[in-house]
């Protein structure tokens, strides 16, 4: 949304959504994960049947360099 210009900033979107700030920035902080990570997890669908892989999870692996992030994705996968 922020990205279509539907709102100017996180703040924003916070109102829209109704939800917290803190909420927003854990969001959007996960799309910092790698493409490859993020359309594994698409593949699951909405929502998981189980917890293949948890938010909790994949917080620690922001930030990291895409070849750290591999690791993930070989959980991910099996």
């Amino acid at each position: 949304m922020i990205k279509t210009g539907q709102v100017k900033s996180e703040a924003d979107l916070t109102r829209k959504l109704g939800i917290s700030r803190v909420r927003v920035n854990q969001i959007v902080r996960l799309l910092k994960l790698s493409p490859q990570i993020i359309t594994q997890i698409e593949k699951f669908g909405d929502p998981l049947l189980s917890q293949v892989v948890t938010e909790r999870m994949l917080r620690s692996y922001i930030g990291l360099p895409l070849k750290e992030q591999e690791d993930i994705l070989q959980k991910i996968k099996s």
